[in-house]
């Protein structure tokens, strides 16, 4: 689900450091797909201090690399990328642009992010757009700002390469948390708020005891306190290992008392 109150946007005068991850793209694409580019006019931009003026965080889980892959797609694509895409598919296509940032990419935020659309991904990589209902009876879904970025790449690659190697952990992955996952997406959609939360609760539990690299240290006590009978309950957001972790509660109120050390933000759509 997308947080549309974040983005960015082409804006002229910035440093060297303000254009970012946008220098080595460039390098990227040049290797990897430079025909579907106008990489002579990206290149001159940046040169006159073109860059991507963008408050959505790096290495926060909210799709950082992902709204820049759209946003040099949007802005430099030829007329033979904008083809490779449509032949592709969003996903697909945009997946090998973010694996400059991340590795391996599975191509959903840039989906999102370049559809301006809620997609649900099905089995078979079959692709829904849906629409979700205001939470009822107080519920609210919430960021928690851990004060820490992260890096994408070795955490994913730390989740594969378990997952490949670990036949209890894949056992578990594939009984615990996947189908808490698809649980949680279906009561969401139907405001299903009970249902919810016991899914929210089991892939919660699932991260803190199974994926302890993504679960911040520092966040065990206050996470484990949600389990034992607080008023709400977090996960992980992206990859995890700081960042936002997202947050359910029935009670801001005292979720705000019970976990005021940490920045707070209500998720509204």
């Amino acid at each position: 689900m997308p947080l549309w109150e974040k983005g960015c946007e082409w804006q002229q005068g910035g440093s060297i450091e303000q254009q970012g991850g946008l220098p080595g793209l460039v390098e990227y694409l040049d290797k990897q797909l430079p025909t579907h580019y106008n990489l002579q006019q990206l290149r001159a931009d940046l040169a006159a201090g073109w860059y991507l003026a963008s408050d959505i965080p790096v290495g926060y889980g909210l799709g950082s690399s992902a709204a820049l892959c759209v946003a040099v797609f949007e802005r430099y694509a030829t007329e033979e990328g904008k083809a490779a895409l449509q032949q592709q598919g969003a996903k697909v296509y945009f997946a090998q642009l973010e694996n400059h940032f991340h590795g391996t990419s599975s191509g959903t935020d840039p989906l999102i992010i370049s559809e301006r659309k809620v997609v649900e991904l099905g089995p078979k990589g079959h692709l829904e757009y849906v629409s979700i209902p205001q939470m009822p009876g107080g519920w609210q879904l919430f960021l928690l700002d851990t004060g820490k970025a992260r890096e994408t790449a070795p955490l994913v690659n730390y989740f594969t390469n378990r997952y490949d190697t670990d036949s209890d952990f894949r056992q578990a992955t594939d009984s615990i948390w996947t189908p808490a996952v698809d649980k949680a997406i279906d009561a969401l959609q139907k405001g299903e708020m009970e249902e919810l939360s016991e899914a929210f609760r089991a892939i919660s539990q699932f991260q803190l005891k199974d994926l302890p690299p993504m679960v911040l240290p520092e966040l065990h006590t206050t996470w484990q306190a949600g389990l034992d009978g607080g008023s709400y309950l977090l996960k992980i957001c992206g990859a995890g290992g700081g960042g936002f972790c997202l947050g359910l509660t029935q009670d801001m109120g005292a979720t705000r008392k019970a976990i005021s050390e940490w920045p707070l933000t209500i998720i509204a759509w």
